[in-house]
């Protein structure tokens, strides 16, 4: 990816173990593009996730929808009840999108995840 095609636009992170270049995330990109944003795949290992995780605050990325494999574990890290689906900025502090149980990603998911935070 090119700096031209990230600037000005609004970063969506998807982290997990196995996302880059999953085609969900090219799908649901033809349909937030007008909408000035932009979501890229972050592939994680488990050796990894804690640098990622205390370093999302200060990132460039605004919005992080978590894949199932670390949604309990991002959840225990932010001291929040359940499974973490979504974690983004809002007024300079991180908000919380949480769930009851551990929870598929697919692009209809991802859609509707993105929806609900614009």
């Amino acid at each position: 990816m090119k700096p031209e095609e990230i600037h000005g636009k609004k970063l969506i992170a998807v982290a997990g173990k196995d996302v880059f270049g999953k085609s969900f995330i090219n799908v649901v990109n033809k349909e937030i593009a007008p909408k000035n944003l932009l979501m890229i795949g972050i592939n994680i290992n488990e050796d990894d996730f804690g640098f990622f995780i205390h370093n999302l605050e200060n990132s460039k990325v605004e919005i992080t929808i978590f894949m199932p494999e670390y949604q309990k574990k991002a959840a225990d890290f932010f001291k929040v009840d359940g499974y973490l689906l979504v974690c983004y900025k809002k007024d300079g502090k991180l908000k919380f999108i949480t769930n009851d149980k551990e929870t598929m990603i697919d692009d209809r998911k991802l859609l509707e995840l993105t929806n609900r935070l614009r």
